[in-house]
């Protein structure tokens, strides 16, 4: 499903490329770094292609970003739990190559909050809706209506 729609939206965008599907084993490791079960949509995105270098983040991708975000951002908060609700409490999963990106937010419970995808904006470390789900985020992002 996922393929199918990204082939039909980046025929005319030449940077963007679907990659291979993700294997089981990235899959899993991504979901144990980042601490939380992806949602069923980003799992079979990523079973359909793991990235396609433009909008969105291979497994490798999301792993990097979680462990850049672990790194760098905790001194930016006065406290840890601070830097857990702002930062570590997302799954980003794709990019608007400005230093924003899409993601899930994951409940202090540990699941991930699957009711819409949200925009985390790095200037204000905040989140404002995007998109319902992952199918519409791609028509909204390469049909340059977010």
């Amino acid at each position: 499903m996922y393929r199918e729609l990204l082939t039909e939206w980046i025929k005319n965008h030449a940077w963007a490329r679907l990659q291979d599907p993700c294997s089981e084993k990235e899959l899993e490791a991504a979901e144990r770094y980042v601490g939380c079960p992806f949602p069923g949509e980003l799992k079979a995105l990523l079973r359909e292609t793991n990235g396609d270098r433009w909008l969105l983040l291979s497994a490798k991708e999301i792993i990097e970003n979680a462990e850049r975000n672990r790194q760098f951002f905790p001194e930016c908060f006065d406290t840890i739990e601070e830097f857990r609700e702002r930062i570590d409490r997302h799954i980003f999963f794709a990019t608007n190559g400005c230093g924003d990106y899409y993601c899930y937010r994951i409940s202090p419970d540990g699941t991930a909050d699957t009711s819409e995808i949200f925009l985390w904006e790095h200037e204000s470390f905040s989140c404002r809706p995007a998109a319902k789900d992952i199918a519409e985020l791609i028509r909204k992002y390469y049909n340059d209506e977010i």
